[in-house]
């Protein structure tokens, strides 16, 4: 039975090559010269000068950033804030960060951006530049008053 296995795993190869499968005929579809020239003109903006320059600096920026004690820091600063990141801390900002405070927040930052306008801030610290004097003065009568009264 053994050599039966061993005849047929020789001789099968060989009868596969005495009658060959014939070759599928080469076809080209009617969108293949449009897709080439798809492939060469993104090889071409791959390869231009503007995306070496970015690959490089992309590069050279990732061997400063995990080399020498960066990746260290960078692990270290991670398990510092970690162990900061208790449930309950995680749990509090999860409920103050809802759709309703989110949008609350939104008002109050456009509305202040609308009203603290380079104008209205001059306009105001000239008022309070105007009234600090007159606030001065007054409150020393009125210290003077509330001796007078209290004696």
């Amino acid at each position: 039975m053994h050599y039966l296995r061993v005849l047929f795993l020789v001789f099968l190869p060989l009868f596969a090559l005495a009658n060959p499968a014939p070759a599928p005929q080469a076809s080209i579809s009617p969108t293949a010269l449009s897709d080439l020239e798809g492939l060469i003109a993104g090889a071409k903006t791959l390869l231009s000068q503007d995306s070496i320059n970015n690959i490089e600096t992309t590069l050279t920026g990732a061997a400063t950033l995990l080399g020498g004690s960066t990746a260290n820091d960078t692990k270290t600063l991670l398990s510092e804030v970690t162990a900061l990141l208790s449930p309950e801390l995680v749990g509090a900002v999860a409920n103050l960060a809802t759709a309703d405070n989110i949008n609350k927040l939104t008002d109050i930052v456009d509305n202040a951006h609308t009203l603290l306008s380079a104008s209205f801030v001059n306009q105001t610290t000239t008022l309070i530049n105007d009234v600090t004097p007159l606030v001065q003065d007054l409150s020393k009568v009125l210290g003077g008053l509330l001796s007078a009264l209290l004696g």
